[in-house]
């Protein structure tokens, strides 16, 4: 059998058979590879520790007709405290969840995978909470897929933010009260603020900001009403 080398960060994982495992895997440059582990779930397993959620690792696998099975794997990170704590939990698998639904097999999406690992590392750490921490994947999971809600002004009209009194937040983004449309949700200054911070600073930036539970419950009601414009399917997990 042919073997390749990849570097990725396990999504999902299924029982099969009596002790093998099926893994999700978002790799390196390749995107999405469905990968068989013999015997990983067997308490003696080599495969035991790799073969868990949000593992990131480097793997060999040996290709065959149609699929891949596990020949070696090297672990990089864990991200074991993330299984310390219920909400981290949940919001670590919102992110496996919206990446392992939305990417392709085999087509490669490394700035997806980079803002999945910088989110988990975040959440692992444990010092921002997690609603945070999933309000910042959620709106920059937006912009690398050219989802990027306008943020400085109405979408419509555009009048600038400072001068937006009443706002709100479409599909397309900001907008103001006046030409608000039938899909749409109030939003505070505040909201804005912090909105345009996660969207205009690079990745490890975007998450460090301060704001009180109100402005991340107003930053994931327009996560929330974004995604229902730009996707057929519910966030279930996390924030």
């Amino acid at each position: 059998m042919k073997q390749v080398k990849v570097r990725g960060l396990v999504l999902r994982e299924y029982d099969a058979g009596e002790s093998d495992k099926r893994l999700i895997i978002f790799c390196k440059g390749q995107g999405r590879l469905m990968v068989y582990a013999r015997g990983a779930r067997k308490p003696t397993s080599k495969f035991m520790s790799a073969a868990q959620l949000f593992t990131y690792a480097d793997f060999v696998l040996s290709e065959g007709r149609g699929f891949y099975s596990l020949s070696q794997a090297e672990i990089i990170e864990s991200f074991y405290p993330l299984r310390e704590d219920y909400d981290r939990l949940m919001t670590a698998h919102l992110v496996a969840e919206v990446c392992e639904k939305t990417l392709w097999d085999n087509i490669e999406s490394d700035e997806l995978l980079r803002l999945a690992l910088k989110s988990l590392s975040v959440l692992a750490k444990g010092k921002l909470p997690p609603l945070q921490v999933a309000c910042v994947f959620l709106f920059r999971f937006l912009d690398v897929h050219g989802l990027r809600p306008q943020a400085d002004a109405c979408t419509i009209c555009n009048t600038p933010f400072h001068m937006i009194k009443r706002g709100g937040i479409c599909a397309e983004g900001l907008v103001c009260e006046t030409h608000k449309p039938i899909i749409y949700q109030p939003i505070s200054a505040g909201v804005i603020v912090a909105m345009q911070h996660i969207l205009d600073n690079d990745l490890a930036k975007a998450f460090l900001f301060t704001a009180e539970d109100d402005i991340l419950m107003g930053l994931r009601k327009a996560a929330n009403l974004l995604w229902k414009c730009h996707f057929e399917w519910e966030l279930k997990s996390g924030g």
